[in-house]
């Protein structure tokens, strides 16, 4: 009796101890999207080389994707810069809610919070407040909170946002959340003349924008990352294109990333659809299609859908998956770790899609509101001067270059990437403006559909992937799309063709904004039909399979 009685107190105290322990509800602090702040021991007041220090701590919130590398390596970097230029002791306080869409929908909910409860007379036309696209037919109260919203500084408490994508950035910017902060007018040496240092376009492709909202902070390639190990086992040749990984070969051999959850995986998508129809300039409804097949057949080829962009790099290193989508620095930088300074093989390669794959900026921007604006502005000057550019390229140890880990990533600056630089930089060999000569983008053609390709993929090959890799089987199985043509119509069919397109995302986007349970309605129409078209294809091929077995028996 005794000893059972001391094993019941045990598990008593096992179960109580959290609760005697746990500190009252009410001391806690609200929970927020952070971490742990991060700040430079700062350096003597009386140093030569710096101005008096200010004796107050001043915090920088940034809200950004990136991972812990970059943020580490910048804020070492920067709160450097300014004890030494400015003489201020900076912390920085990276605020990290997922990836590029979560962080959309994150900034979305506090500016609507912030602006209602700074204009409540204006709440009547809180629809409007962060709407570019108002005209003088819209309602007149929507037009009266977007003109108050621009001439305000309602803030959410945070001072930059950094990294997302283009995309990301431009509709942040069109909805009134960034500013300029006369950047341009401040370093004309850098945005001027002929061959400019930072140039405004690149093939095709928004490296920062004219009105000074925001800026490309870094290059990104996007591609495929395979491992050689895993491609030899299956006997496969290494892919040198999209259409590659997307061919039989590959079932069940691919981890891709959800582009509704990651933006470099959505500006991957659209290259497809751009290469695809670059290959038929005079037919780019035929391109559409064909882009949009090819999107199928990776989905229907991979084993995994991760919510991650960084994730089909760790499966290709460890030999999970063949191959991956990737982003160039990602690949690299998994490659390394990988081989651990041996002279091992390569476990993992990089490869550029011949002629389907861009070079992107990955930018940055002051948030309206900012708290700390000078000191977001200082950050902003600082990521584009060739300090802040140093960090992206060079080697560990160089002179100006990161102190704890390579992060492998292209910089903005032409004067960043030519052969004097070569001695210092990651990759000496590599640069994107010869890569970006490859691929030229075409903004419109798909670049005003990007949320309707997201929502196609979505629906069309994501929602609907049970039903679409069991038909792309049956379709191999039966000897390929050649072979049963009536199946692979079935397959490709598509709720939207591209003269379509524009009615189509107006139509979202009217939704969105009035009737968000239509919007839901459509979306299930949509997945509806594309499941019950794949459940036919698969029905098809495996009839043309019984077929052809009964008549060669």
């Amino acid at each position: 009796m005794i000893g059972k009685l001391a094993v019941l107190g045990v598990i008593v105290t096992l179960v109580a101890a959290p609760v005697l322990l746990r500190e009252p509800r009410q001391m806690r602090e609200p929970l927020e999207v952070r971490e742990p702040r991060q700040t430079l021991p700062a350096a003597s007041p009386n140093s030569a080389a710096s101005p008096a220090l200010s004796t107050s701590l001043q915090r920088l919130v940034i809200l950004t994707p990136h991972g812990a590398d970059i943020r580490r390596e910048f804020t070492l970097a920067f709160c450097a810069y300014e004890h030494h230029e400015h003489g201020r002791e900076v912390e920085i306080d990276w605020r990290t809610p997922g990836g590029t869409s979560e962080i959309s929908r994150f900034m979305d909910d506090r500016f609507r919070a912030a602006f209602s409860e700074r204009f409540p007379e204006h709440r009547g036309g809180l629809a409007g407040f962060n709407q570019g696209n108002l005209d003088e037919h819209s309602p007149a109260a929507e037009r009266a909170a977007r003109a108050a919203f621009l001439a305000s500084d309602v803030g959410i408490g945070a001072d930059l946002l950094f990294g997302g994508g283009e995309f990301a950035f431009r509709t942040h910017a069109d909805k009134g959340y960034l500013i300029d902060t006369g950047l341009q007018a401040q370093e004309p040496s850098w945005f001027g003349g002929a061959t400019p240092i930072i140039a405004q376009n690149v093939s095709g492709e928004t490296v920062y924008d004219k009105s000074g909202r925001y800026y490309g902070a870094c290059f990104g390639v996007f591609g495929i990352a395979y491992s050689p190990d895993r491609l030899a086992e299956l006997g496969l040749a290494p892919p040198t294109g999209w259409s590659d990984i997307a061919g039989p070969a590959y079932r069940g051999q691919l981890t891709l990333t959800d582009p509704t959850k990651s933006g470099a995986a959505a500006t991957t998508f659209e290259r497809i659809l751009q290469q695809r129809m670059a290959a038929q300039p005079m037919a780019l409804a035929a391109g559409w299609a064909d882009g949009v097949s090819v999107i199928k057949r990776l989905v229907a080829n991979s084993r995994w859908i991760t919510d991650s962009a960084s994730k089909p790099t760790r499966d290709a290193v460890r030999g999970d998956c063949a191959a991956g989508m990737a982003i160039d620095f990602q690949a690299k930088i998994e490659s390394e770790f990988a081989l651990h300074g041996t002279q091992a093989p390569a476990r993992l390669v990089f490869v550029v899609p011949v002629g389907g794959t861009s070079v992107s900026a990955d930018p940055l921007a002051v948030l309206r509101g900012a708290p700390e604006a000078q000191i977001a502005a200082d950050f902003l000057h600082f990521v584009l001067s060739t300090e802040g550019q140093k960090l992206w390229s060079q080697r560990l140890g160089t002179p100006g270059g990161p102190q704890q880990v390579a992060l492998r990533r292209f910089p903005v600056r032409r004067d960043l990437v030519g052969p004097e630089q070569r001695a210092w930089r990651s990759d000496p060999d590599e640069d994107p403006f010869a890569i970006a000569q490859g691929f030229t983008y075409h903004r419109e053609w798909t670049g005003r559909y990007f949320t309707l390709i997201n929502t196609l993929v979505k629906l069309t090959a994501l929602d609907s992937r049970h039903e679409l890799t069991l038909a792309w089987d049956a379709i191999c199985a039966a000897g390929g799309p050649a072979q049963v043509p009536e199946a692979w119509a079935e397959f490709c069919w598509l709720p939207v063709a591209y003269d379509e397109a524009a009615s189509a995302q107006a139509e979202l986007d009217t939704l969105k904004k009035k009737d968000p349970v239509g919007l839901i309605r459509r979306q299930r129409e949509w997945l509806e039909e594309a499941t019950l078209h794949y459940r036919l294809a698969a029905a098809l091929a495996q009839s043309a399979s019984a077929r052809a077995e009964k008549e060669n028996q």
